[in-house]
């Protein structure tokens, strides 16, 4: 009866568990910044000429420029960890959160606003 218990469940047990080894080994960031990339709040409508919207640089050196809406930028470091983009800004002492969706496009976690990543306009 042990023996049946043990082939039974020893198996799939181990299975499971290097299935989940191997796939938390191999986590990658899915956002990789090799290059200035610009991101850019989705359908915004400007209520005044200072409203850009959200906007969100990320710089390959880990500098980030964040405005979240209005006209002024706040420069700051980023950290990219799976899929979250964490933004700190000294100037305000406060931080932001992203939720990577795509290579293309985040959202802004606390307002739930996307951005999408700006091509050549």
């Amino acid at each position: 009866m042990k023996q049946t218990l043990l082939k039974t469940y020893f198996l799939p047990f181990t299975i499971g568990m290097l299935v989940l080894i191997l796939a938390g080994g191999c986590k990658k960031d899915q956002l990789i910044i090799d290059r200035t990339k610009e991101y850019k709040e989705v359908g915004h409508v400007p209520m005044d000429a200072y409203d850009g919207g959200w906007r969100l640089t990320l710089k390959p050196d880990g500098v980030a420029d964040v405005n979240p809406g209005g006209d002024i930028v706040y420069r700051g470091t980023y950290k990219i960890n799976g899929s979250k983009i964490k933004v700190k800004t000294p100037q305000d002492d406060r931080s932001y959160t992203f939720e990577i969706i795509s290579e293309t496009e985040i959202r802004e976690k606390k307002t739930g606003v996307r951005l999408k990543l700006r091509t050549g306009e």
